[in-house]
């Protein structure tokens, strides 16, 4: 079946992420242990709540601070979103990839589970692939669901606006291609880098 809208993942699909990195840059600027960042923060479901758009930067950092025991003059907003977010390096090669597919398919689309401050602080680097100007967004803090829940397939469609079974995306959780497999599209699990060039060369 020919493909006629492309979608990539975000994290280590374009970037790579570390979120032991993310818990030590916390735990090092709140002063407390990384123990009681991971399972306050992120083995808590407070993250998720984050990025599917629960609840803003601001109220996120302020329910950080009461679970860790901290208070503004320790770990301050701006700080705390910083934190979480520098743990980000660019996949060598993706850039240049996105851009050909969008030469041979016409549109290409970008498909994350993500909050605000993850994307703001990708989009702030000066990597390519930062600069990359995907023609949709499906971004779950915006969507307000997070794959594989069906809903930000369903936006992700509307958005594409072609036939689902015209619509291919990479995505490095299984999951989350069964998830869109399930759903008629073109899907391919793999990581970004040389399983993604393996993935796409062929369709160029």
């Amino acid at each position: 079946m020919s493909i006629e809208f492309v979608y990539f993942d975000l994290g280590n699909i374009l970037v790579r992420f570390g979120l032991e990195i993310a818990i030590s840059n916390v735990a090092r600027v709140a002063g407390v242990g990384t123990d009681i960042v991971r399972t306050s923060i992120y083995e808590s479901g407070l993250q998720d709540g984050y990025e599917t758009g629960k609840f803003d930067g601001e109220d996120y950092a302020r329910q950080a601070r009461e679970r860790l025991g901290v208070d503004s003059s320790q770990l301050s907003t701006t700080s705390f979103l910083e934190a979480i977010s520098d743990m980000f390096t660019p996949i060598d090669g993706m850039a240049e990839l996105v851009e050909k597919v969008r030469k041979r398919y016409g549109r290409v689309g970008l498909l994350s589970n993500t909050c605000f401050a993850h994307w703001d602080w990708i989009r702030n680097q000066s990597w390519d692939v930062s600069k990359l100007d995907f023609d949709v967004l499906i971004l779950s803090y915006e969507v307000g669901a997070m794959k594989p829940d069906m809903a930000i397939y369903e936006a992700a469609e509307k958005a594409a606006d072609v036939p689902q079974e015209r619509l291919l995306f990479l995505d490095d959780k299984l999951e989350n291609i069964q998830a869109a497999r399930e759903r008629g599209w073109q899907a391919e699990h793999c990581f970004g880098g040389p399983q993604a060039h393996k993935v796409i060369v062929p369709l160029l």
